[in-house]
Parts: C-alpha cells; sequence; structure tokens
C-alpha cells in the first residue's frame, strides 16, 4: 500500500545521522498522527514512519546485515500499518515503545527462523551525543567495528544500549519496548556497559 523508499530515506550516508531522542513533543505528535491515521487520514501514517524510521533501521541494522535490515524495517512498518488500529495510548505508555517493540519481535522471529545467527554509572540517563558513550564508541571506532563489538553482548544487553544510546529512547520508552520495570532497566544498562567496555577491551580498544 505505501512505497515507502527506505533506502532513499537511510541513503549511504547513515554514518551522519544524529542521534537524538524522541523529545516529548515528538511523542506528542505520534500519538496525534495515531488518531488521525485511525480515523483514515493516510498522510499521517507517512509523517509517523518519516519520524520514526530511521531510528527503527538503526535498531535493526546492528542486529543484521545491512540488505536484510532494509528488509525487517519495511515489513516493521507493514505490521504498525496493520495493527495501528489496534493501539491505544494507556498511562505511561508511548507509541514509541509500540514500534521498537514490533521490531524487537520480527529481529527475533528472523533469527530464530531464518539462516542469520548474531544477534558508568547505574544512574546514566542523559542520552545526548557528548554523554553518549556507544555514541563515543562509534563515532570513534565506525558503525561496524561498534556492530562487530555489540555483536558479542547478550541478546538483552544488545538491546538495552541500542534502544537507549542509539536510538535515544528514554528510559521509561525502553523499559517498556523490553518488558521491564524502570529500575530494573538501569541495572541491566549499567551491566551491558561494563561488558561493552570489557568486549572492547578484549578486542584492544580503549574509550
Amino acid at each position: 500500500m505505501f512505497d515507502f523508499g527506505l533506502s532513499k530515506k537511510v541513503g549511504k550516508d547513515l554514518e551522519n545521522i544524529k542521534i537524538d531522542s524522541l523529545e516529548n513533543p515528538i511523542r506528542v505528535e505520534l500519538e496525534s498522527l495515531v488518531i488521525s491515521v485511525q480515523k483514515g487520514d493516510l498522510k499521517a501514517f507517512g509523517r509517523i514512519y518519516d519520524l520514526l524510521v530511521v531510528k527503527v533501521y538503526k535498531y535493526i541494522f546492528f542486529k543484521v546485515d545491512q540488505e536484510t535490515a532494509f528488509d525487517l524495517t519495511e515489513t516493521v512498518f507493514l505490521k504498525v500499518w496493520e495493527n495501528i488500529g489496534k493501539y491505544q495510548l494507556k498511562d505511561g505508555s508511548s507509541f514509541s515503545s509500540w514500534v521498537f517493540r514490533i521490531a524487537h519481535n520480527m529481529v527475533v522471529d528472523h533469527h530464530r527462523f531464518g539462516k542469520e545467527s548474531l544477534p558508568l554509572d547505574i544512574d546514566i540517563a542523559d542520552h545526548k551525543q557528548d554523554n553518549n558513550p556507544v555514541h563515543v564508541v562509534e563515532q570513534s571506532l565506525g558503525k561496524q567495528s561498534l556492530k562487530t563489538a555489540l555483536s558479542k553482548l547478550k541478546e538483552n544487553y544488545q538491546e538495552v544500549l541500542t534502544l537507549s544510546f542509539l536510538n535515544g529512547l528514554d528510559n521509561d520508552e525502553v523499559a517498556k519496548a523490553m518488558g521491564k520495570s524502570e529500575g530494573s532497566l538501569r541495572v541491566l544498562k549499567f551491566r551491558a556497559l561494563q561488558e561493552l567496555k570489557r568486549v572492547l577491551l578484549d578486542m584492544g580498544i580503549k574509550y
């Protein structure tokens, strides 16, 4: 139904894409757009796609090869389109968390049925680029080296680091996307960062 043109949107300059958080104005806009789509406004879905496509693609990219990442990202948005009528805003929930949950399930299904097998302080909450340890590694080493390092981590460590630092979701959004409490999420994030540091050291990399 939609010609997403994902490759054009993501392009060859993915390295230069800024990693920003889904700030409240965007979250509010997304919820408003969802209501419009549920009322039959197809253009509103195009805007949702524009707001989230690169974030979803980047989340998937660090878990599969590039071609598969393109395919799965398009499939995620098809799933979102097919199920958006069922989405209901609840207290403390967010549409982006719902979308990333779909993306997570798509990646899990891909690994389950496909041929491919990859995949600080405990109160860290600032995802701005200059305080983002994963972004610092990415900028210093390059996307492929970071992908290699992440692939050596447990799946839930990959998940929390990708959602928190590469996609810039807030703690509450990550917690809901992963089905965890915020308290357990903070512990998981801390352990994931420590393990990433260990992996990088094993690779002969200090940051």
